[in-house]
């Protein structure tokens, strides 16, 4: 007997794999975010979702990049925020003050790479970021 598992007549359908909370925040970033920074998203922000001393401070931050709306009403606002956010991602024993952390030249650094991988923002310069954190 013979079986073409290539024959359109009857296929299968794919079971879904269940989804945790960081799929579903994953999914809604993927549909806004620039196509060409996917790689970099995944190992600088996506896989530390396997470490547990970062889930939480990572879902906080996922969480807060994914409010485009938020993003295109008030960029200070959700600028801000979004820097508290990857302060906690980064600073994971809270060992910086936020006043530290907006002199910290890398996490600066950091915060500017976030824009340009999530949003696809190149264009923002020192003077625009403290700006929007001051």
């Amino acid at each position: 007997m013979i079986l073409n598992i290539f024959s359109p007549i009857k296929r299968v359908k794919k079971r879904g794999k269940a989804k945790d909370e960081f799929d579903k925040i994953i999914d809604i970033i993927e549909k806004f975010a620039p196509k060409e920074h996917l790689s970099e998203r995944e190992a600088f922000y996506y896989n530390y979702s396997m470490m547990g001393q970062y889930k939480r401070p990572l879902l906080g931050l996922l969480e807060t990049a994914s409010q485009i709306s938020l993003l295109k009403s008030d960029q200070g606002a959700h600028a801000r925020k979004l820097f508290s956010r990857l302060k906690a991602f980064y600073d994971i024993n809270g060992k910086l003050t936020m006043a530290q952390a907006m002199e910290d030249v890398s996490l600066v650094r950091r915060f500017r790479n976030f824009f340009t991988l999530f949003y696809g923002r190149k264009d923002l310069s020192g003077d625009d970021i403290r700006e929007w954190l001051s």
